[in-house]
């Protein structure tokens, strides 16, 4: 999804504080968030995607409101709701109050199934391609082209996985960018390594 969760080089938002506690989790509740999502995973309501593209469909004021387990809770919340494994109104009961949930979900993308694939060391270009759906591709390789270093395990398709629709399992690349190529005012010479889905990818010719 283009969404304001897409931070890869957007504007306006200053570089990232720095972090000097290194505790992965600040209350004793965190933890449950994720405790949650392996066990809806074993029970098939939940995957890495559907999850993610939960958290991308929350309004961006209450996206902006919470931390980052707030977050994934109100993501597991939505799935949880929408697979009807629970009520919003039995939560909300139990609550004592409403429960953020993220927007409904829309339509996904489809796999290209048909793609030729790619070896090590060819040129490719990134799809421009904008959408409301899962997306996997940072906005900020939108366009830019890269070299393939290395073909990866085939995984299933995040446009397709995050909808909860039959996916199609396809390589990822890892695909190198000149970082000048993607910032203007990068360093000369440095360069930026993504992963990057098959389907998101064009030779270049």
């Amino acid at each position: 999804m283009d969404g304001l969760q897409d931070l890869g080089g957007m504007q306006g938002f200053g570089p990232m504080p720095a972090h000097e506690d290194e505790r992965p989790f600040h209350a004793s509740w965190e933890p449950v968030s994720y405790a949650v999502a392996l066990l809806a995973a074993e029970k098939g309501l939940w995957t890495f995607d559907a999850g993610r593209h939960a958290i991308e469909r929350m309004p961006a004021r209450q996206y902006l409101g919470m931390s980052y387990f707030e977050r994934v809770l109100a993501g597991m919340t939505t799935l949880a709701i929408e697979s009807g494994a629970v009520t919003r109104e039995d939560l909300e009961a139990r609550a004592g109050g409403a429960v953020p949930v993220a927007a409904p979900m829309g339509a996904g993308e489809a796999a290209r199934r048909d793609h030729p694939g790619f070896e090590i060391g060819a040129r490719v270009r990134v799809r421009d391609h904008h959408t409301s759906g899962h997306t996997r591709a940072p906005r900020y390789i939108h366009g830019r082209e890269g070299t393939v270093l290395r073909v990866a395990p085939k995984a299933r398709f995040p446009g397709e996985v995050g909808h909860r629709q039959e996916a199609f399992h396809e390589p990822t690349y890892h695909v190198r960018f000149e970082a000048t190529d993607l910032w203007g005012d990068a360093e000369p010479g440095a360069s930026v390594v993504v992963d990057v889905y098959q389907s998101y990818l064009d030779p270049v010719r």
